[in-house]
């Protein structure tokens, strides 16, 4: 999984190069994809098919996102400060996220629920991207 993201990183930042876009960081061009996704999948007019796909991508987007963060706090000067209790809280983390893409949607059998399982877990990882930033990164 790790190196499945990190090709996908490799791929993303380069393509941010190319287009002119790499004057921001790419953790804030991911989230601002990831929101013009947000738009797409609850404004526009998609089929259930399109829609599930759309999640999932947005999805994928916030995991890249998350694991960029991560390793900037990985990175930052000081990191050997808070490693031990930084670690325990990914820890924590994992264990919940685990937990919570194991939870059966309300859906359960039909077209919508990878639908549902999508947006539930993409709010699950955008609320640990922010507690990230606010908690862990230093600025």
């Amino acid at each position: 999984m790790k190196m499945k993201v990190k090709t996908w990183i490799f791929a993303l930042t380069g393509s941010l190069l190319l287009t002119g876009c790499a004057a921001r960081l790419p953790e804030d061009e991911l989230s601002r994809v990831a929101a013009r996704l947000d738009q797409y999948v609850m404004n526009d007019a998609m089929t259930q098919s399109e829609m599930n796909i759309v999640s999932k991508f947005r999805l994928d987007l916030l995991y890249m996102e998350h694991y960029l963060i991560l390793y900037r706090i990985w990175n930052q000067p000081g990191y050997e400060k808070i490693e031990k209790v930084f670690i325990e809280d990914c820890k924590a983390w994992d264990r919940k996220a685990k937990a919570e893409a194991e939870k059966p949607s309300e859906f359960e059998g039909g077209s919508r629920a990878p639908l549902d399982r999508n947006l539930r877990m993409a709010d699950f990882v955008q609320r640990r991207i922010d507690e990230l930033r606010n908690k862990w990164r230093k600025p």
